[in-house]
């Protein structure tokens, strides 16, 4: 037995980070550059997104955790070719108790990731419609196979994790997406190149050990109900959505002296909504306008630098609203009265 005792949709939109739990749609996104997996969190996409929290008791159901047992939080990233994820843990004792990655990986101290590329929900427990990947401290990335036995897909998943303090650790995660076709013999063959606009589903979990040489506690993203708060490992019903969305090159928010690149006005609004870009270039412009479960319910094309956009049919409530001007991206949340 080796012990090493030492370690919401949160967005970033229109320059502002707030918290909020997993139960609302995260909008992920793109990374400008790629991520390098060193646990370093350095890039600009780290700082333009927002912390999720993990605080969800899964097991034992609801129970209250003691102070400094654990604490947890994640943010996500894409590019074409992966999906990142950075998971900050407080844990103030790791455990690595079983050396065969195959064995009680549950059991270990151990990130989950659970991941479906499509969010198309349903079963995934002896297929590949979803995966659940136990990530190890030796990071090996463990997930059942269709015969129920245990299988290490840690090409799927570069990881890497640094101490940041004391019982602080920093992980970060490139993920490849693969589709409900995928065969290890052949994973390129279901590879899954992500694009602006996919909805995916997503939770994180971590499996907290302590003094034993079982899984202690086991705490989530998402709220669960009690008859199904150890469903995640088989059935994708219950992960969040996701929705992949360009990187924010433009704030929309004023910062001292400099106007926005592209201003959205009135807000909250009735009615009408007006975009005003004061770019002098001249694009063809794109609005596409989300609900918060991910869903497209406008889109419109426009040519110059201002447009009004009659909004008077949208149901009252929260909206993602995306201007695409050239190189430019605004993404922000709007109030529809």
């Amino acid at each position: 037995m080796k012990k090493f005792t030492a370690f919401i949709l949160l967005i970033l939109l229109a320059g502002i980070a707030w918290s909020q739990t997993q139960n609302d749609t995260i909008f992920c996104f793109k990374s400008n550059t790629p991520v390098t997996i060193d646990g370093q969190a350095t890039e600009e996409c780290w700082t333009q997104a927002g912390w999720n929290v993990i605080d969800q008791v899964w097991i034992p159901y609801n129970e209250t955790m003691k102070e400094g047992d654990f604490e947890g939080r994640f943010k996500v990233a894409w590019d074409e070719n992966f999906l990142y994820i950075l998971v900050e843990v407080i844990d103030d004792s790791l455990s690595d108790d079983y050396s065969d990655p195959l064995s009680n990986w549950w059991n270990d101290d151990c990130l989950e990731i659970f991941i479906d590329e499509d969010r198309s929900k349903g079963d995934h427990e002896r297929n590949c419609n979803a995966f659940a990947y136990h990530v190890s401290l030796s990071f090996d990335a463990v997930d059942l196979n269709s015969w129920g036995q245990g299988v290490n897909y840690k090409d799927n998943v570069e990881v890497d994790m640094v101490m940041t303090g004391e019982n602080a650790y920093l992980w970060e995660f490139a993920i490849k997406n693969y589709d409900a076709s995928f065969n290890l013999e052949n994973p390129e063959n279901s590879r899954v190149y992500l694009e602006p606009a996919k909805i995916m589903g997503i939770a994180v979990a971590y499996c907290d050990n302590d003094e034993t040489s079982t899984r202690e506690n086991f705490i989530g993203s998402m709220y669960m109900s009690p008859s199904s708060a150890n469903d995640m490992y088989k059935n994708a019903d219950h992960f969040g959505p996701m929705v992949l969305t360009l990187s924010v090159s433009s704030t929309g928010v004023s910062q001292g002296n400099y106007e926005p690149a592209i201003k959205i006005f009135p807000l909250p609004a009735q009615n009408f909504l007006s975009i005003r870009i004061s770019s002098p270039d001249q694009h063809v412009n794109s609005i596409s306008i989300f609900t918060l479960t991910g869903q497209l319910v406008k889109s419109e094309s426009f040519y110059g630098n201002s447009h009004t956009l009659n909004i008077e049919n949208l149901h009252p409530g929260n909206y993602m609203f995306t201007v695409n001007h050239g190189q430019d991206v605004n993404s922000q949340m709007i109030l529809k009265q």
